[in-house]
């Protein structure tokens, strides 16, 4: 009877060095046994690992405008003996630009320097340099306001600048001021459009919208309308031939892409 005795307390000391030595190997090789249970309700990234129901929807806002201001530039290009005489002639042809922008009731604040050079001119023939003048460059921005409410200015001008001389037009643009309104406008379109959108997603699928989670937008920029008058169309103005210069429409768009949670 004893010796079973003994041999039960033997047997459990054996199971209970193997539990040890077991306990021992686990440690040392970083295994965690750990009985975590349900995660508590106010477990944040317990809840933050639990996927969350979403809708991404784009949306675009466009909005179409007549342009209100034209920008003009318009320069000359003189060679003369000296500069001297270049800039004399050039001068000469700029206050008749500015004469006629002044009859034309364009204030001076609409004008500006854009680029003034001078330089000597050469003349490369039969593999020699030979100095033939001085060159004299300048340009003017000029920026016409109100074409929707005075469409026929513009006309005026241009035709005007048509009878100077060796007058170079490098561009005519169509612009609209009032930019950053129109992109807020085109904006709350494009996030009406991408919540419509969610909703009736949301319907077909019997869930209900909650708050945007994520919103990504694009801009489409207001591009300027050019218009190139070349040097014929100059001189068709010089001979009494109107200009027609369609100003057309302008537009600004915003793309949104949004991801709207769902329950």
């Amino acid at each position: 009877m004893k010796n079973q005795q003994w041999g039960v307390v033997i047997a459990a000391l054996i199971v209970c060095a193997a539990i040890v030595f077991a306990a021992n190997r686990l440690q040392q090789t970083g295994i965690r046994i750990e009985d975590r249970g349900r995660p508590e309700a106010g477990n944040k990234t317990e809840a933050a690992a639990v996927p969350q129901r979403t809708i991404t929807v784009t949306g675009e806002g466009r909005i179409v405008v007549e342009p209100d201001h034209v920008r003009i530039t318009a320069g000359v290009s003189e060679l003369a003996e000296t500069t001297g005489k270049a800039q004399q002639q050039a001068n000469q042809k700029l206050a008749r630009v500015l004469d006629i922008l002044k009859k034309n009731e364009i204030s001076e604040r609409n004008m500006q320097t854009s680029h003034l050079s001078f330089r000597p001119e050469y003349d490369w023939s039969d593999g020699e340099r030979r100095l033939i003048g001085q060159r004299v460059e300048q340009s003017l921005n000029i920026s016409i306001p109100e074409i929707d409410v005075r469409p026929d200015r513009v006309a005026k001008i241009l035709d005007a600048f048509g009878a100077i001389h060796q007058l170079e037009m490098h561009s005519v643009s169509f612009e609209v001021k009032n930019r950053k309104e129109l992109v807020s406008r085109a904006r709350i379109l494009a996030f009406e459009e991408a919540r419509q959108k969610a909703e009736a997603l949301a319907k077909l699928s019997e869930l209900t919208v909650d708050k945007p989670l994520q919103i990504n937008e694009s801009e489409g920029n207001v591009q300027p309308v050019p218009y190139f008058r070349t040097t014929p169309q100059m001189q068709a103005a010089a001979e009494g031939a109107p200009s027609i210069l369609p100003a057309g429409e302008m537009d600004v768009t915003i793309a949104v892409n949004v991801v709207f949670a769902v329950r």
